[in-house]
């Protein structure tokens, strides 16, 4: 039986549950700390790099077989040419991207994956915006056990795709909590705040001293999301002092949040930062708490300084980070503004995820930064249209029209929703066939006008079907 603690009330309770929840305020339950037995340095040196290295500081397994796809054991690098342009020559990066489904969740994931397979759960769902499902659905499929999940609004297309791509089934929701999830009694509801999804994340921390010759460093920078990762370290720094691994760890916790009041002047929203900051965070007490006690700090970054953070950590260290995860380089100037940190100081970015999930993000992302020209000769032949965007593409060929309208002239000969017309024009602005021409005030509503671009313009004459202008 398993001893667990409630972050919002304090509650303590007993239970063999892989989801617990306190029985008196409803919050998810997180593993009281305990304190492991003395671990020798050389035992964990000895063995492949990896979350299970740890296996003595991580829930037991019975049977011993992880669910594994070799995550962990990403790379801390050091970052000499990031650190000469925000002045910190002692600035490291722990790479996350690296796993295998681009994020640390995995971490978490191989160990309640482990868990549920070997107490014979069928089933795993969650509700998420993006890095979770995905992992879930991953690991899932390696354990062969079921992932159901309820996406939220704003939910990355390119995680969507992932969760497709592993098999999981996926419902889209407004609501919050369960959606349409039905629970049954071989099934485990999943929050990025489930205690055994983040006794794996901890193992970040764990990866970071080891890396450092077994020296914690001054400071930890990371996004507070959900404070559920930013919490693991602290608790992790604890149990490396219990077992003897390190002597003192004396790093302070830098926790990297979004200022929503800070407007995106690129015309940039906060969808591209639902990794960055939860509306609700279950453990933002546990991170409070793990701040104060490290004596570190919070700092606040705009939409606008991190779009500007991951450019600026592509070109300078070759890491194509999501928004959320460059945060931490955005952070750094300020941080070191309100001497936070000092040139001198060893700190450690951890870059919690990859940037190749969202394809409108990253298009996004291209227009803010304006780094990038592309040849007026780029053959626009190769691009992949269907039948419905050329129908599309051709109603506009004649002028700026709206979404709406373009769907009344479709419905009257193929069932169609407005919602299928105002995605394939997502789809087709994506592409850079068609841009937004301005609003137009129709029935009453203001309604979005769109129009061929160059790009759209020419992709239609070479299908034969007009001439450009």
């Amino acid at each position: 039986m398993a001893r667990f603690r409630c972050p919002g009330c304090g509650a303590e309770a007993e239970g063999s549950t892989l989801d617990p929840v306190c029985a008196r305020c409803g919050s998810t339950l997180v593993l009281s700390e305990a304190r492991p037995r003395h671990l020798a340095r050389e035992t964990l040196e000895g063995r492949s790099a990896g979350v299970w290295r740890y296996k003595e500081l991580l829930p037991g397994l019975q049977a011993g077989v992880p669910v594994s796809m070799g995550e962990g054991g990403t790379p801390l690098l050091q970052a000499a040419n990031l650190g000469s342009e925000v002045g910190l020559g002692g600035l490291l990066l722990k790479d996350e991207t690296r796993n295998p489904t681009g994020s640390f969740i995995d971490r978490g994931s191989t160990v309640l994956a482990s868990l549920a397979k070997e107490r014979g759960v069928e089933t795993c769902t969650c509700v998420t915006t993006g890095n979770l499902g995905a992992s879930i659905a991953a690991y899932c499929a390696k354990a062969g056990i079921v992932s159901e999940i309820v996406i939220r609004p704003g939910t990355d297309r390119g995680k969507l795709y992932q969760m497709i791509a592993y098999g999981a089934r996926v419902e889209a929701s407004r609501r919050r909590g369960e959606g349409g999830l039905n629970l049954g009694p071989r099934s485990v509801s999943v929050s990025p705040g489930n205690p055994y999804l983040l006794e794996g994340e901890k193992t970040t921390c764990f990866e970071v001293v080891q890396d450092l010759d077994w020296e914690p460093p001054d400071i930890v920078v990371l996004p507070v999301g959900t404070g559920g990762h930013l919490s693991m370290f602290w608790r992790a720094f604890g149990e490396l002092e219990a077992t003897g691994l390190v002597d003192m760890a004396e790093t302070r916790l830098v926790g990297v949040r979004f200022s929503r009041s800070a407007a995106p002047a690129q015309g940039l929203d906060a969808e591209l930062f639902t990794e960055l900051e939860e509306s609700e965070p279950a453990l933002m007490g546990e991170a409070r708490r793990a701040i104060e006690a490290s004596r570190g700090e919070w700092v606040e970054v705009s939409a606008d300084e991190t779009i500007g953070a991951t450019a600026l950590l592509a070109r300078t260290e070759g890491i194509f980070a999501e928004p959320a995860a460059a945060s931490v380089v955005a952070a750094l100037s300020k941080a070191k503004e309100r001497r936070l940190v000092e040139s001198g100081e060893k700190v450690v970015c951890v870059i919690t995820g990859a940037g190749l999930k969202d394809t409108r993000a990253i298009a996004r992302i291209a227009r803010a930064a304006k780094q990038t020209v592309v040849a007026d000769e780029y053959s626009v032949g190769r691009l992949q249209v269907g039948a419905t965007k050329l129908r599309l593409l051709r109603m506009l060929s004649s002028g700026a029209s709206f979404g709406y309208q373009m769907w009344k002239s479709i419905s009257a000969e193929a069932h169609m929703t407005t919602a299928s017309v105002y995605q394939h024009l997502g789809e087709l602005e994506d592409l850079g066939l068609v841009r937004k021409a301005g609003v137009a005030r129709a029935g009453g509503r203001e309604r979005v006008l769109y129009e061929l671009t160059r790009k759209g313009h020419d992709l239609l004459k070479m299908a034969g079907r007009i001439e450009r202008p």
